[in-house]
């Protein structure tokens, strides 16, 4: 049986191995990727020809580049299908960490992405999977181009508008979490941090109450797999109220499913309509 320090050493190893230089027979590395999350890195990435199989969530409406994902294989990421197709290298966010040892025994390179919030993040998975899929310069390329957009969020005046994110099971984004830090890029204030809440948090109804937001920021209720529980807060008659009399934006899931480089165009599209709703 292999216990705990076996396994949290063989995940190191296994992320360091999407630095190391490889050499295929024929062209760049096949790879395969194990979770919705890990798919858009891949998705982004990698040739079409480089992409042996994805997750099923791949073609969902939460993947961002689902319209890419059209026409590729898509699995059940076990570890018999892994192990079957034998690819060069395996993309992962959070999918598949029991099937890492047997990974290892067959010698198939995992690239694992690091789990954090901040764009330095970011930028490090991005250069992470790109040296796994032997893309560098195609990371690079999208890592500028986010910069480049987010200078340009950055310099745009803000808006001094309270907002509140809501989730269909009653949940918000607090400090320490991408879709926060992406209300705020987009220019808006936090209500989260202004009643420091940090993490994903139960809505304050209270809070709310007293001291309403100026604006509703949603996300994932257009979702047929999202069921909306009878005890969420959600289905709260205040919180409907607010729904009907705030104003309110609805983003697409797709832009906040994952902490990906797309993270900018999630800010861009909260921007933008916050300027139709305000002009």
């Amino acid at each position: 049986m292999i216990n705990a320090a076996t396994f949290v050493i063989t995940t190191i190893l296994l992320s360091v191995a999407a630095f190391l230089p490889l050499s295929y027979a024929q062209g760049k590395p096949k790879a395969v990727s194990l979770d919705y999350c890990a798919d858009q890195f891949i998705l982004s990435l990698a040739d079409r020809d480089q992409i042996m199989a994805l997750s099923r969530e791949a073609i969902e409406e939460h993947s961002f580049y689902k319209d890419k994902a059209q026409g590729l294989p898509l699995f059940r990421a076990t570890s018999e299908e892994v192990l079957h197709m034998a690819p060069d290298v395996v993309i992962r966010n959070w999918g598949g960490p029991k099937m890492l040892p047997l990974l290892t025994r067959a010698n198939i390179p995992v690239a694992s992405a690091e789990y954090g919030t901040d764009t330095e993040i970011l930028y490090k998975n991005m250069r992470r999977m790109g040296a796994a899929l032997q893309q560098a310069d195609r990371a690079e390329h999208m890592i500028k181009n986010h910069q480049d957009r987010l200078a340009a969020l950055t310099n745009r005046p803000g808006r001094n508008l309270r907002a509140a994110y809501m989730a269909p099971g009653g949940i918000t984004a607090g400090k320490n979490t991408f879709v926060n830090d992406i209300i705020k890029l987009a220019g808006l204030a936090s209500l989260s941090e202004e009643l420091d809440l940090t993490g994903w948090q139960p809505l304050p109804l209270e809070a709310l109450i007293q001291n309403p937001p100026d604006i509703i920021i949603g996300s994932f209720f257009n979702q047929e797999n999202i069921h909306i529980s009878n005890w969420s807060l959600m289905r709260h008659g205040r919180i409907r109220q607010m729904l009907n009399t705030i104003p309110t934006i609805m983003v697409p899931g797709r832009y906040l499913s994952c902490n990906g480089i797309f993270s900018v165009d999630a800010a861009e599209y909260i921007h933008g309509e916050v300027e139709k709703l305000f002009k």
